[in-house]
């Protein structure tokens, strides 16, 4: 993969927070395979969220403040999203109308399918369900990240740190009773939930973002800090504690543990020995989110009509996806972004030369 003289492709990258997310994005799927194995994987979201606001706002702030227009921010996270995000329901889509054909899942008519894939490809919800994405039900909070992309270049970068602190306070205010309502905080995959899912997400990026305003370490150590934050979030998303009720210990996730880790994250590293699996499972972790939904019916036939094993059938379910999503990002995804940007790259570069050559004839 790399020479001896050349950097390793994790470096100058948050190692620590590329596992964390990796590990998040299995514990979603754990969670969605057999939820007592991950009884709280689900949020995993929140602190996607945080972390996305973190990364989005060290990268694209200082360019945003040099003159970068909205327009060409939503470009670049268009491309960064876009490929795994169809993949992921294309896949779906096709696992649904195998199980439709085959009688094992009848609950959507095949109009449905069709129009709330057409809704769905285009990245907005369906229109016929009460599930925004009724075939990759996950794809949810992708959609409310793309809106949180807006309003951050649109307003977020704007606002003051204050400014942001409140922002935090009313989200949580209007989030958390709904929490403590519903028994937990597994919410935004519904309509009915639209406001409390953009609260939770505005919560968890203005978090981030927050995070990423505070003075950052001119160097970050590899320590056994690394190994904390990794077990740290695992613990987080398996863990089932039953000293406290679930909404409050999803609230404690959300409100606190989840922006906390993402702050101690983005300050230590792993050892150069575990950097390399910590940089790998944070690589295809955007890709396991968005594609893991499409493996949970098929795996589901070995350990429920078969009765294999649960836990070994968890570890072959993760070494599925996580061979599926390497498989996705290395001949999908990288090829994808590649040609898009090298498209939009010619475009700019021919306006501009159109704008030079209308100039220079006036």
């Amino acid at each position: 993969m790399f020479t001896k003289t050349a950097h390793p492709p994790w470096h100058g990258r948050y190692v620590t927070l590329d596992g964390m997310r990796g590990i998040a994005a299995m514990a979603v799927a754990l969670f969605h395979f057999n939820i007592s194995q991950a009884p709280h994987g689900y949020v995993a979201v929140d602190f996607f969220f945080a972390l996305s606001g973190f990364v989005l706002c060290t990268s694209y702030l200082p360019r945003w403040q040099a003159g970068m227009r909205a327009g060409d921010f939503m470009t670049k996270r268009l491309v960064r999203l876009y490929p795994l995000f169809l993949v992921g329901i294309a896949l779906t889509t096709t696992v649904g109308l195998v199980r439709h054909y085959t009688g094992s899942d009848a609950s959507l008519k095949l109009s449905t399918i069709a129009v709330s894939t057409v809704f769905n490809a285009l990245m907005l919800p369906s229109p016929l369900t009460g599930t925004l994405f009724p075939l990759n039900v996950p794809a949810w909070s992708l959609f409310y990240e793309l809106i949180a992309n807006l309003v951050m270049i649109a307003a977020l970068f704007r606002l003051p740190r204050l400014a942001l602190v409140a922002v935090c306070i009313a989200s949580a205010w209007w989030f958390a009773p709904a929490v403590v309502d519903n028994g937990s905080g597994n919410i935004g995959a519904i309509w009915s939930e639209w406001s409390l899912a953009l609260a939770r997400t505005l919560y968890s990026f203005c978090a981030g973002m927050l995070i990423a305003k505070m003075r950052q370490p001119a160097h970050r150590p590899a320590t056994l800090g690394g190994l904390i934050c990794l077990a740290a979030i695992a613990a987080m998303l398996l863990a089932d504690p039953q000293w406290i009720g679930v909404p409050y210990y999803d609230l404690a996730c959300t409100l606190v543990l989840s922006p906390l880790l993402v702050w101690f994250g983005s300050r230590v590293e792993p050892s150069r020995k575990l950097a390399p699996a910590a940089w790998f499972v944070g690589e295809v972790s955007f890709a396991l989110y968005a594609v893991h939904w499409a493996l949970i019916e098929p795996m589901r036939y070995f350990k429920d009509d078969l009765q294999y094993d649960e836990v070994l059938m968890a570890f072959v379910f993760l070494g599925a996806c996580l061979a599926t999503a390497w498989f996705c990002v290395r001949w999908i995804d990288v090829p994808a972004r590649t040609l898009m940007s090298d498209m939009l790259r010619r475009r700019k570069e021919a306006r501009l030369f159109a704008g030079t050559d209308r100039s220079t004839d006036g």
